[in-house]
């Protein structure tokens, strides 16, 4: 499955995804995970390589258009910065850089190998020096043999460790195939997850383009006979999507999310800043009550966008030129325009607005619920 070998693509240093910035100094994976998005930029399966020091990494976060000071800044997106010595090094530089520079950004760490001791402690120091650190453990009960190259023992020990640390985790729930989707496979990971994690993230699996989906059937044959999975904002096994809609019933003080700004605001004791209060995303989702009049606040407070405010905004971005409508009572966009996912993300922090668009041909950034894909529930 995907044997042909893929020249390497590399990502800007700097870049917009779709609820936070991603600095990538360190790009390239060893690992070997059947459903990765780095598979099909020849990314995986290769040595990481240092594209940035820690210096000139932050200079270039600082530096970007797409930097704005609160907003959440995810490092080492296109690597698993906690395999390697060379990338935890990088990591531990970047942190004492960010915090010399007086970053006040939240910051977050996405992994799913195990985080050693020298590193918890860089976090903890990072922590106590005034710097905002969540670890978002990626965990959804798979084995090695779609996870080749992950010591699921030492992920499934990063909960308690992290948690004893006092460092926040998220439970990144992803990505969702038939076997992981079994009734004792999803109550454990539920279980373990709810024990140490402030929140979970739900998300099924990203089908990128024709190449991966051939790939990607080889796992899970239904995938090559169902219409829009690589359209959609992720593909989730019937079994998975209905049991993360009742996990209530199992944990009902423990929250669990299907939109990750969500996830991130409640980890971050912040409203929404995305446009989701109020929508059907929203009400999917098992929120406390004390955030959803967190949101409710923050959304009777808010400054209604009007049409000068949206121009200047998209004329921002580059978008000067583009047709809009926004919808009345200033909670919906539309753009009536190919643009890229990564300006759309931006916007919807600039404008605090649900945004539809059309998707640029080309883009190289994976369909999103940002940009208004839809999931797709197979069985």
């Amino acid at each position: 499955m995907g044997t042909a070998v893929k020249s390497r693509v590399f990502a800007s240093v700097v870049d917009q995804h779709a609820t936070w910035l991603a600095l990538n100094p360190v790009q390239g994976c060893f690992k070997r995970c059947a459903y990765c998005f780095l598979t099909q930029r020849g990314q995986t399966r290769v040595p990481p390589v240092v594209v940035a020091d820690a210096s000139s990494a932050v200079t270039q976060l600082l530096a970007s258009p797409l930097y704005a000071p609160r907003r959440p800044v995810a490092l080492y997106t296109w690597t698993d910065v906690m395999d390697t010595v060379v990338a935890r090094r990088h990591l531990h530089a970047t942190l004492r850089e960010l915090i010399a520079r007086e970053v006040t950004n939240p910051i977050v760490l996405i992994t799913k190998c195990g985080v050693p001791d020298e590193t918890i402690a860089a976090l903890v120091q990072a922590r106590d020096a005034g710097l905002q650190v969540l670890v978002y453990l990626s965990y959804s009960g798979l084995d090695r043999r779609v996870e080749r190259g992950v010591r699921h023992q030492d992920l499934i020990a990063n909960f308690p460790r992290l948690h004893a640390a006092g460092i926040p985790i998220v439970h990144y729930w992803r990505p969702a195939l038939p076997e992981s989707a079994t009734e004792p496979v999803m109550r454990g990971v539920l279980d373990h997850a709810a024990a140490y994690a402030s929140a979970s993230m739900v998300a099924g699996l990203k089908v990128e383009g024709e190449q991966m989906l051939a790939d990607l059937a080889a796992l899970w044959p239904e995938l090559a006979t169902t219409d829009g999975v690589a359209d959609a904002e992720c593909v989730y096994p019937r079994a998975f999507w209905d049991f993360t809609h009742r996990t209530a019933e199992l944990h009902p003080d423990y929250p669990v999310f299907h939109s990750n700004s969500c996830a991130l605001a409640y980890a971050l004791g912040r409203p929404d800043a995305h446009g989701v209060h109020g929508t059907g995303l929203c009400r999917r989702s098992h929120c406390p009550a004390g955030q959803r009049a967190c949101c409710a606040a923050a959304a009777g407070d808010r400054v209604v966008p009007t049409r000068v405010t949206v121009s200047t905004a998209l004329a921002a971005r580059g978008l000067a030129e583009v047709e809009f409508t926004l919808q009345p009572g200033g909670r919906e966009l539309l753009i009536h325009a190919p643009v890229p996912t990564a300006a759309v993300a931006a916007l919807t922090q600039d404008l605090g607005v649900r945004i539809e668009v059309v998707r640029e041909a080309g883009d190289r950034y994976w369909n999103s619920g940002t940009a208004g894909a839809g999931p797709v529930i197979i069985g």
